[in-house]
């Protein structure tokens, strides 16, 4: 069964010399002891350090020690330490304060429409402005709590304060398992791609977002409460479509800074129905799907901020002969390095229908490539993956 998305978005790898033999491992977790996923972890002002994975967890080269790090996760206090010894490391992060709307302004819902109509036109200024950055792109599917598909992917990213513009695939590698039923979802990266952080020129075929000129028309927002850390003060303002408004419209929170109206992340709930369309065989029909975006943004010059990973996770339920059958699909996009245009890359913009798993399949397996990989030991792999692929003989590239 095919189903096709047709969407209308570290330590750095460069070449490190021998002597930077040093890896800092760790795990970063709240007061309660959680994991905290997606935290940034580096030197102070380094771009962009590297990031823990869904289970806290980080990996990082450095130099030499004593090193000081910093660790930041949009809603906690950063940590600052002292690493003197390689040995693991356990950072806890508390949570920022929390101001109520009525503590901190006195006409939430206008202040909230004003901070994003403010934060829109920043953006709006900067459009045309285009950047460069080296990311990695992980992708895994699990059809019936199975994993049936896994992708990594380094790409060389041109980008602006709209989303991506276009990539090159530098190296790919891949499993995947053929399925009777359940899913094919080929080409998820779209939905990271080509879903904008806001639209100057917004029409009705296109899905509305809350950061454009139509913002205040097509949608309500509400400040739910202010983030407060050593002077700096984040937004967190609620979103969703107005009523009888005949449109697909996502609905999801903004962080947006109360001073500079710099955007931090963006978090929805895509109608993901409207954006697609899907075949299925005689005897299934469809129960249900959700599907979440979280984009963040990290400071950058002039008060403004730049994207620094996208994520998007997918659940479909079907019924096939009256039993449930789930696929699950997520893509995880980040940025280990900015750059500055590189000479003699074209980076094609890619499409709604760009195959992620055929442009790997393409790629010649490099193994020289993968080896000490730094992004990869900050994002390892989830045993079940590689035992529920190696047991099926679904491994590519490897």
């Amino acid at each position: 069964m095919n189903y096709a998305l047709t969407l209308t978005l570290a330590l750095t790898t460069v070449s490190l010399a021998q002597a930077q033999q040093l890896v800092l491992k760790g795990k970063v977790l709240d007061e309660q002891h959680r994991p905290v996923p997606f935290a940034n972890v580096g030197p102070p002002g380094a771009e962009p350090g590297t990031a823990t994975n869904e289970a806290g967890e980080f990996s990082l080269r450095v130099a030499k020690l004593p090193q000081k790090l910093a660790v930041v996760s949009l809603g906690y206090t950063p940590a600052m330490l002292e690493v003197t010894t390689p040995g693991p490391l356990t950072v806890t992060l508390k949570a920022s304060t929390v101001a109520l709307p009525e503590v901190r302004v006195r006409n939430p819902q206008q202040v909230a429409t004003e901070l994003v109509q403010r934060a829109y036109a920043k953006l709006a200024r900067h459009q045309k402005e285009e950047q460069y950055g080296k990311a990695f792109y992980r992708q895994k599917q699990q059809h019936n709590s199975h994993y049936t598909e896994f992708l990594d992917a380094f790409y060389d990213v041109r980008f602006s304060p709209q989303g991506i513009n276009g990539w090159q695939l530098e190296q790919a590698r891949y499993g995947t398992a053929n399925e009777d039923t359940g899913v094919d979802m080929s080409n998820f990266s779209a939905a990271l791609r080509l879903i904008p952080v806001f639209d100057p020129k917004p029409s009705r075929r296109s899905l509305s977002v809350p950061l454009s000129p139509l913002g205040p028309q097509q949608f309500t927002f509400t400040l739910r409460q202010v983030l407060e850390d050593k002077g700096q003060e984040t937004a967190v303002i609620d979103y969703g479509p107005r009523p009888n408004l005949d449109r697909f419209v996502p609905q999801g929170t903004l962080y947006i800074d109360f001073a500079t109206a710099a955007l931090r992340r963006i978090e929805a709930r895509i109608p993901i129905e409207n954006l697609m369309s899907m075949q299925l065989r005689e005897g299934t029909t469809l129960t249900s799907q959700t599907m979440h975006m979280t984009t963040d943004f990290v400071p950058h010059r002039d008060s403004l901020s730049r994207i620094q990973s996208i994520r998007a996770a997918q659940r479909i339920v079907l019924s096939y002969e009256g039993k449930p059958d789930t696929t699950e699909i997520s893509g995880n996009l980040f940025f280990y390095q900015y750059t500055a245009r590189p000479a003699a890359k074209g980076y094609k913009s890619t499409g709604a229908n760009y195959n992620d798993l055929k442009q790997a399949a393409k790629q010649r397996y490099d193994a020289g490539f993968w080896r000490n990989r730094e992004v990869l030991r900050a994002s390892p792999m989830e045993e079940k993956v590689i035992r529920d692929l190696e047991q099926r003989k679904a491994f590519g590239s490897f």
